[in-house]
Order: C-alpha cells, then sequence, then structure tokens
C-alpha cells in the first residue's frame, strides 16, 4: 500500500475533536451535589422560616462570603480540568472575600463598646458549625471529584483542594438555609474554619478520586 493511500484511509476515519466537556461534566456534578447535600440538610437539621431570613442582611452576608469562596474553588477547578491548566488569578477572589468578611468582623468587634464579645465569638453553634460544613461538603466533593476523573486534571491535589474548596462554600451557603448565627466575627472564623476543613478533606481524598 502506497503511503498516500495508508494517509487517506486514516484520515478518512477521523472524528472531529469533541467541544469542552468542562461545562457539562461540573455542571451535572453542581446539580448532583447540591441536590443531595440539601437533602441531607432537610432531613437531617431541617429549614429555618426562609421569609424572615432573607430579609435580614446577616443571610446575605453569609450567602455572599460563601459562594464567593466557592467561586474561587470553582475559577481553579475550572483551570485545572485541562492538562495545561494554572491556577491564575482565581486566588485573589477567595483573599478579597475573606479580607471583606475580616474587616466586618474587625468593624464589628470594635462597635461592641463593652459588651461581651462571647456571643460575638461563638454564638451558639461554634461546636457544630465547621463539622455540620464539611458534613455538607462531602456528596458536593465527591461529585466534583468523579466529574474531574473524566476530564483531564494532571496536578491532583492541588485540584482536589480546589474541589474542596468549591464543595466547601456551597455546602456552607446551603448550610445558610438552617444556620440563625448573625454575627460577622462568627462568620469570619466558622464558616472559614469549615470551608478550609472541606479544602484539606479535597486536598486528601480527591487525588484518590480523580486518578485515571
Amino acid at each position: 500500500m502506497r503511503t498516500e493511500d495508508l494517509v487517506e484511509q486514516l484520515s478518512a476515519k477521523a472524528r472531529p475533536v469533541g467541544v469542552d466537556r468542562r461545562p457539562r461534566m461540573l455542571g451535572m456534578a453542581l446539580a448532583a451535589g447540591a441536590v443531595i447535600s440539601m437533602v441531607i440538610l432537610v432531613a437531617w437539621l431541617g429549614l429555618r422560616p426562609l421569609d424572615a431570613a432573607v430579609a435580614q442582611s446577616a443571610f446575605w452576608m453569609k450567602a455572599s462570603y460563601s459562594l464567593a469562596l466557592a467561586l474561587s474553588g470553582g475559577l481553579i477547578v475550572w483551570r485545572l480540568a485541562a492538562p495545561t491548566g494554572r491556577v491564575g488569578r482565581a486566588p485573589y477572589v477567595l483573599a478579597a472575600a475573606m479580607i471583606m468578611v475580616g474587616v466586618l468582623a474587625m468593624t464589628q468587634l470594635m462597635r461592641a463598646d463593652g459588651e461581651p464579645m462571647g456571643p460575638m465569638v461563638f454564638g451558639h453553634t461554634w461546636k457544630w458549625c465547621a463539622f455540620r460544613i464539611v458534613t455538607l461538603s462531602l456528596p458536593l466533593t465527591l461529585a466534583f471529584s468523579l466529574a474531574l476523573r473524566r476530564l483531564a486534571p494532571t496536578r491532583l491535589t492541588l485540584a482536589g483542594a480546589a474541589v474542596g474548596v468549591l464543595a466547601g462554600g456551597l455546602a456552607a451557603a446551603i448550610y445558610g438555609l438552617y444556620c440563625e448565627e448573625t454575627s460577622a466575627v462568627f462568620l469570619a472564623i466558622w464558616y472559614s474554619l469549615g470551608v478550609a476543613a472541606s479544602g484539606l478533606v479535597g486536598a486528601l481524598v480527591g487525588p484518590r478520586l480523580m486518578r485515571w
């Protein structure tokens, strides 16, 4: 067989390169993980009256901070889902969110004017807040890790940590549908700790789940 004939036969069997699979895979992971986490929340802790909750600025403060953390993790996950992906400037989103909440917390402490700091720092649920966020993040961590397994990450530990931050931020937003704490200090400490712990879980288990 001539070389020209071989090339022609091989090219005839060629198929177009597929489109970017990240939107579909990560979107499915988001939907599945969020639904499971929400079901766990409702069955485990329940929901507080949302009509009263959405009227409070504290509700939107917690939601905004949690989703900003999730966004920073999601941007990194999106980039690292490709073999040559780089983290880029996504950590700036994380840093900006944490600085903003830190400023709110410090402002609240300075305005306390001699009031006891204990209620602002510990609230009523400090013993359980981070644990609950991590627990609610597990379905999301699993879903995103399995999605990445079908993509092409190469920096698995970093990708796993980003998955954990993404999952933790989403879980914190979901947990806010139950949590009645209103202190920015509580948010800065215990929500951040819960998301950080979720990131650690992702860094530890993500590489095992994503390895292909």
